[in-house]
C-alpha cells in the first residue's frame, strides 16, 4: 500500500515497524508486532501506545490495525469476542513451509559429560551449514560473558552496590558491569572480598557462547550483536548488511536478531537460554516466549532452501515450548485465556502497580503500607467499586540505583469511578508529605513490576 501513489507516508518515528499514511480524507494507523512491551512507556508519562492510537484513531475516524503473528492474550481476546475484526493470513510469504522444530534436552548434554553452553547437536548442525555453505542464526536473550560471581568457600555473591542484582563479568572489557546502573569494577577480583576465598565465576551470555563457537567452529565467521557490540552510531545496520552479504556464517545475538530479519541463506536457527525465561517472573512471561521463539524461528528457511530450528532446554516437553514449536497460536492461546481467567489478571481485569521508592528502605516500605491503608479508606466508602491489592512487597529488582522499591498490585476496573478514586488517594498521601519519603508511581501496562 506505500507503495501506491495516492497514498503517501505521513508518519513514521524511531521505531522502523509503525507507520502512518494518509490520503486526502482517511487514515490508517498500524502498530506492528504489537504485542512488543516497547510499545508501553517505563518512564514518566507511562503510556500505551495501544491506547494513544485508539484515541487517534477515533479522533480521525480512521482505521486501525493491530498487527502480529502473535498478538497479546488481550488482543486477540477483544478480537474473537467481535470487539475488533479478526483478519488471519494462513499462508506463509511465497508459500514456503515453515521451518522444522526440534528440541535439544540440555539434561542428556550434561550427563554425557558436556559442560559447554552449546550443545554437541548444535555444533555438528552448524558445521553442516558451513559445509554447505549456508548462514545460521542463534538467540541467546543474555549478554556479556558470565552472570554471576560467587565464592566458593562462604558463598559470597559479587553484587552491585548501588543495585540488588549480580555484577556481570565481561571478558573482553575484562570488567564486572551492572546492567541497571553501569557500575563497573575493573580489574575483576579473584578472591572474595569477605573471607579471602577463590571467586567462582559462572552462567553465560553472548560473549561466552561466542568463545565457545569460535573453538568448537575454528573456520566459522561469527558475528554477535548486543548491546555491547552495536554501541557505536549505525552498528546495527554496518552489521546487517554485511550478515547479508555472507561475510559472516552465523550470527549470534540478544532479542534484537529475533524478528524483522529476512536472510534467504539462513536456514539453520538455534535458541539457548530460554528456560530462564520460561520461568521468569510476571504473567505474561509464558506469552513472550512462545512469541519469542516463533519470530525467531520465522527466521529460517525464507526463501527456496527449506528452513529448521532447534530448541535447547532442559524442559523439552513443556507445553509452551511445544506449541511454539508447533506455531500454534489458537492452541496456545486457549491454554493462556484458561490461566488468566482462572488467576484473574488482564483481559478479565485491569491491573495497576503503583511503585515506591525512595532511599531508606524502611521508610518506602511504611509508605507504601501506608497508601495501601489509604486505599482501603476510599475503596470502602464506594463498596461497588472492584479491587484487590496486593502487597506491598518488594519488586522484583528491590534497589536500583541506590533507591528501595516496593509496590502494590492493583486488580481492578478501570473506569472513571476507579480513577476518581486514585486521585483521591494520591491526594491523601500527598498531603500526609508521604512522597518525601518515598516516590509515588502508577502503571497501568505493566505485567507485575
Amino acid at each position: 500500500m506505500a507503495d501506491d501513489p495516492k497514498w503517501r507516508c505521513r508518519y513514521r518515528d524511531r521505531h522502523p515497524q509503525r507507520y502512518l499514511f494518509t490520503a486526502a480524507k482517511h487514515w490508517l494507523i498500524i502498530l506492528d508486532e504489537e504485542q512488543e512491551h516497547t510499545y508501553q512507556s517505563e518512564s514518566a508519562p507511562r503510556y500505551s501506545a495501544h491506547d494513544v492510537a485508539k484515541k487517534r484513531a477515533m479522533m480521525e475516524h480512521s482505521l486501525l490495525l493491530f498487527s502480529s503473528a502473535t498478538p497479546r492474550t488481550e488482543t486477540y481476546h477483544a478480537a474473537i469476542s467481535s470487539r475488533m475484526r479478526l483478519v488471519t493470513l494462513t499462508h506463509r510469504y511465497g508459500g514456503r513451509p515453515l521451518p522444522t522444530v526440534d528440541f535439544i534436552d540440555m539434561r542428556a548434554e550434561l550427563a554425557a559429560g558436556n559442560p559447554r553452553e552449546v550443545s554437541q547437536r548444535m555444533v555438528q548442525e552448524l558445521a553442516a551449514n558451513l559445509q554447505r555453505g549456508e548462514q545460521s542464526i542463534l538467540l541467546l536473550n543474555r549478554r556479556g560473558y558470565q552472570t554471576v560471581g560467587m565464592c566458593g568457600t562462604c558463598g559470597h555473591v559479587l553484587k552491585c552496590p548501588n543495585c540488588s542484582v549480580p555484577l556481570v563479568y565481561h571478558k573482553a572489557q575484562h570488567t564486572l558491569l551492572c546492567h541497571y546502573c553501569g557500575h563497573r569494577v575493573s580489574p575483576v577480583p579473584g578472591l572474595c572480598p569477605e573471607c579471602g576465598g577463590k571467586i567462582v565465576y559462572s552462567g553465560f551470555g553472548t560473549q561466552k557462547v561466542e568463545e565457545e563457537l569460535a573453538e568448537l567452529l575454528p573456520g566459522a565467521r561469527i558475528l554477535r550483536m548486543d548491546q555491547d557490540s552495536t554501541m557505536q552510531k549505525n552498528a546495527h545496520e554496518k552489521m546487517l548488511a554485511r550478515f547479508a552479504k555472507q561475510e559472516y556464517d552465523i550470527l549470534l545475538g540478544t532479542q534484537m536478531v529475533a524478528k524483522g530479519l529476512d536472510f534467504g541463506n539462513v536456514t539453520l536457527v538455534g535458541v539457548l537460554g530460554i528456560d530462564s525465561l520460561l520461568f521468569g517472573q510476571g504473567f505474561r512471561s509464558y506469552e513472550n516466549v512462545f512469541s519469542l521463539i516463533t519470530q525467531v524461528v520465522g527466521r529460517g528457511g525464507r526463501a527456496e532452501l527449506p528452513g529448521r530450528a532447534l530448541i535447547q532446554t532442559a524442559v523439552p516437553d513443556h507445553p509452551v515450548l511445544q506449541l511454539a514449536a508447533a506455531q500454534d497460536y489458537p492452541a496456545f492461546y486457549q491454554q493462556e485465556i484458561m490461566f488468566r481467567k482462572f488467576s484473574l489478571y488482564p483481559p478479565f481485569c485491569s491491573f495497576c502497580v503503583v511503585s515506591f521508592s525512595g532511599a531508606q528502605e524502611m521508610e518506602v516500605f511504611q509508605a507504601a503500607r501506608r497508601f495501601a491503608a489509604i486505599l482501603g479508606q476510599q475503596f470502602a466508602a464506594h463498596p461497588g467499586q472492584p479491587l484487590r491489592v496486593l502487597g506491598p512487597t518488594p519488586m522484583n529488582i528491590a534497589m536500583i540505583s541506590g533507591k528501595y522499591r516496593y509496590k502494590l498490585t492493583l486488580k481492578c476496573r478501570n473506569d472513571a469511578g476507579f480513577r476518581t478514586l486514585m486521585h483521591a488517594a494520591l491526594d491523601a498521601y500527598a498531603a500526609e508529605k508521604l512522597p518525601a519519603k518515598a516516590g509515588i508511581a502508577l502503571d497501568f501496562n505493566s505485567d507485575g513490576d
